[in-house]
């Protein structure tokens, strides 16, 4: 927010330099700088345009007769603004606008004798269309630089966190100037009357609107405004209108609270505020039509929207030159749905920079009647009515300050009494109490001040924070304990890294095109203000970044990968921090030799098995045991190839290699392979516990069982080999476990050998051992142990037979 410092002044008497104000606002935490208004402009004069015809010889350039009320000059101009009577700037042969040296120049066989300048050349705003025209009581002859006060007025420019709205205005800023060097704001109230007559009816149907207040005045005349306010809002940046328009611009830079004036004539039937419909349109005051949702607020009468609540109004019922009655709108409404409409709409005004910051609600009814009482003065009009709804009136928040907090964060004591005074400068209502202060928070603090830590803050800030004396910190000798989850995610990083996998780290967001070639579904969680295509909607798995990233390498022929990611994948009301593997080409890069018949390779690839075991090897490492790994339907892996994770009987996950369709799509080598792993359970909800959840590896790492001492055994094991045969369609970890808990004498099963009988049945050969903790066990033992498991196998799973056993 810029403001020229004599505004300032206006609220407070102060008799300090620009520089030493700016300087104590950044001390006191508002930054702020401050420069001259313009460059003076030598040689320079008002004149009185008495004519203006078209240049003969060229179709853009006019002819204009000018006087200062002593010579006169022929100007020949490019601004289309110019009109006979007009006064303009002019610099007059000699005067240096910029680089330029002004001197009679030739326009064809017209020669131009001088130039109208715009605050553009004057050098007070970037761009300007036009030359700048002075108001009609401003005399040809008087010099520009005093009117304007080129190069001589100081503009304040402050730039504010978001808590701090209360300090977008002159009122606020003042508040905190005279506060800052110990002085009284000024209070200038309004003095105006408003009739009783009946006005547009005004209907709520959102609860986004805190507080909506209308006027009606009637009969105004619509003209340009004074010159002093046309002046202080040139000096703050703003682009001077009409009388209507600028006051309401005015009194938002003077008081902080947004205004929009109607034209009350366009209005249709009542006033409404409203959620916008889903693909409404309206015609905004820059001319662009937009698109609105259901997540908008408009102001609306019986047929139509008319403005986009705390955002920008609409075409349909601006102010302009046939303006004859008015409604003169001031509201407040809620700062995040402000924010992000003005947001999805890419439009960010003055109203809603200040709305998402806070508005002072107390404030309204006086901000408003100041610009009544302005209109009244420069457009004339009556008010005639008007109607404030205000549903939940401000109640101040008690906040109490006790001055051991105020030693215990500063290190330094403020008495209760300092602190007293020191607040009541701020104009927050502070009484003493036996033990420090008691704060009521008025309304324009209501975003910023909600504990005592916050007062404390403004305790220091002006007491100033740059007086503190330097004292050595105190540092606890206890040292910090590492979460349980953060030492989790620790212990499987080192895991990998130690293992020669490289740790990546991806975006988040991904887009839709990978979910399609993998045909997973696409995640329902998506950016709206998404800077790219391809970062569009939030990932609810790793393996869409993993294949990414693998994609990139391969541009710069990197083929032969191993890497890791642990991140977030994302759903509609939780998160999972996963853990996502991917392996392709050799993880060995060795080499060949041939003599002759001998030869060998060092070389190894990565294939299934050799992923499977760096999975089981990490799991045992975890201290989990049961594992299991079973059939999985993940449509982008090999079926042949892939397999569901099984820990303690809960589904953590999956490995598999890619499928080969999908890698020819992607462009990936067919020997890519993929695993993911569910670590941790993320709630939304605090009060949600995670620690119950299902699947997850850091909920069985936390509840493993703690490992028991086993003495080595003392009595031989008996090996069998035996070999059942079943129908094709088993699975034959199903069979392994169903002879491991057959017996408590096995005490180890291992597959050796599958083969196919027919088409239809398969023979799976596994090799058992048998051992008793306090006996060697006989052959006809364990003969009859085997004939026991057989039964039990044969009632499991129908179909199986015994075709040998070995001893």
């Amino acid at each position: 927010m810029r403001v020229p410092y004599s505004w300032i002044k206006e609220f407070v008497d102060i008799d300090v330099s620009a520089e030493k104000v700016v300087e104590r606002l950044n001390e006191t935490g508002i930054e702020a700088t401050f420069y001259p208004f313009g460059s003076r402009v030598e040689n320079t004069t008002v004149v009185k345009v008495l004519s203006v015809k078209k240049h003969p010889e060229r179709d853009r350039l006019l002819i204009c007769e000018a006087t200062d009320g002593k010579e006169k000059y022929q100007i020949v101009t490019a601004a289309q603004n110019v009109f006979e009577g007009a006064k303009v700037p002019l610099a007059k042969e000699g005067a240096k606008v910029g680089d330029i040296v002004i001197k009679p120049v030739k326009f064809g066989s017209i020669v131009s004798q001088g130039m109208f300048l715009s605050l553009e050349e004057m050098g007070v705003v970037e761009k300007a269309e036009g030359v700048f025209i002075f108001p009609e009581e401003v005399k040809e002859g008087e010099d520009p630089n005093r009117l304007l006060g080129l190069g001589e007025e100081q503009i304040i420019e402050i730039e504010i966190t978001p808590n701090r709205g209360d300090a977008l205005s002159v009122r606020g800023l003042s508040r905190e100037i005279a506060a800052i060097f110990g002085l009284k704001r000024k209070e200038k109230l309004p003095v105006i009357s408003i009739a009783q007559e009946e006005i547009p009816c005004i209907q709520f149907s959102t609860d986004k609107v805190h507080r909506y207040r209308a006027v009606v005045i009637k009969d105004v005349e619509v003209r340009p405004s004074p010159f002093d306010i046309q002046l202080k809002l040139i000096k703050s940046s703003q682009t001077p209108i009409n009388n209507i328009v600028d006051i309401t611009n005015y009194i938002l830079i003077q008081e902080g609270q947004p205004l929009h004036a109607f034209d009350l004539d366009k209005i249709e039937g009542e006033i409404h505020v409203r959620p916008a419909k889903d693909g409404e349109k309206i015609i905004t005051l820059d001319g662009e039509e937009r698109e609105l949702n259901h997540q908008d607020i408009v102001i609306a009468d019986d047929k139509k929207a008319i403005a986009i609540a705390g955002v920008i109004g609409g075409e349909n019922t601006k102010v302009d030159d046939s303006t004859k009655n008015i409604l003169l709108e001031a509201a407040v409404f809620d700062n995040v749905s402000v924010r992000k409409t003005s947001k999805r709409l890419s439009v960010s005004t003055e109203s809603s920079y200040r709305f998402e910051r806070g508005v002072d609600i107390e404030n309204l009814p006086n901000a408003q009647d100041k610009a009544v009482e302005l209109i009244q003065k420069t457009a004339g009009g009556e008010a005639v009515g008007e109607k404030d709804i205000y549903p939940r009136p401000y109640t101040p928040k008690r906040i109490k300050l006790r001055e051991k907090t105020t030693v215990r964060v500063l290190g330094f004591e403020v008495k209760k009494e300092q602190a007293k005074k020191l607040l009541n400068s701020l104009e927050i209502p502070t009484e003493i109490v036996e033990d420090g202060t008691v704060s009521e928070i008025p309304a324009f603090r209501a975003f910023d001040l909600e504990r005592e830590i916050d007062l404390v803050e403004e305790v220091g800030r002006l007491s100033g924070l740059n007086e503190v004396s330097e004292t050595y910190p105190k540092i606890s000798t206890q040292s910090f304990r590492k979460s349980d989850e953060f030492l989790f995610e620790l212990r499987t990083r080192d895991f990998f890294r130690d293992n020669g996998f490289d740790e990546t780290v991806s975006y988040t967001f991904v887009d839709e095109e990978i979910y399609k070639v993998l045909e997973l579904p696409i995640p329902p969680i998506k950016i709206k203000n998404y800077l790219l295509k391809t970062q569009s909607i939030m990932r609810d798995n790793l393996a869409v970044s993993l294949l990414k990233t693998f994609q990139h390498n391969l541009r710069f022929q990197s083929r032969n990968l191993k890497i890791f990611e642990i991140s977030s994948a994302f759903f509609e009301d939780y998160e999972e921090i996963r853990l996502g593997i991917l392996a392709a080409g050799s993880f060995v890069e060795g080499f060949g030799f041939t003599k002759g018949k001998e030869r060998f390779s060092t070389e190894q690839n990565w294939d299934f098995l050799k992923l499977k075991g760096v999975i089981l090897s990490y799991l045992k490492s975890l201290g989990l045991y049961d594992i299991e790994f079973r059939q999985t339907d993940i449509p982008y892996l090999n079926p042949y190839q892939s397999a569901d994770i099984v820990v303690n009987g809960e589904n953590t996950g999956y490995l598999g290699k890619i499928h080969p369709r999908k890698a020819d799509v992607l462009k990936l080598p067919k020997d890519t392979y993929i695993c993911e792993l569910r670590l941790r359970y993320v709630p939304r909800e605090l009060k949600e516990n995670s620690a119950d959840k299902k699947g997850y590896l850091f909920n069985l790492y936390k509840n493993r069982k703690t490992p028991v001492f086993r003495e080595l055994p003392k009595f031989p094991s008996v090996k069998r080999d035996l070999a059942f045969e079943v129908d094709e369609s088993l699975q034959v970890d199903k069979l392994l476990k169903a002879i491991k808990d057959s017996s408590e004498y096995v005490e180890r099963v291992k597959l050796f050998d599958v083969y196919y009988v027919s088409e239809s049945r398969k023979s799976v050969a596994v090799s058992v051992d048998f051992r008793a903790e306090d006996r060697s066990l006989s052959d006809e033992e364990v003969n009859s142990i085997v004939e026991e498991i057989v039964k039990k196998l044969q009632q499991q799973f129908e179909g199986l037979k015994l075709r040998s056993k070995e001893g």
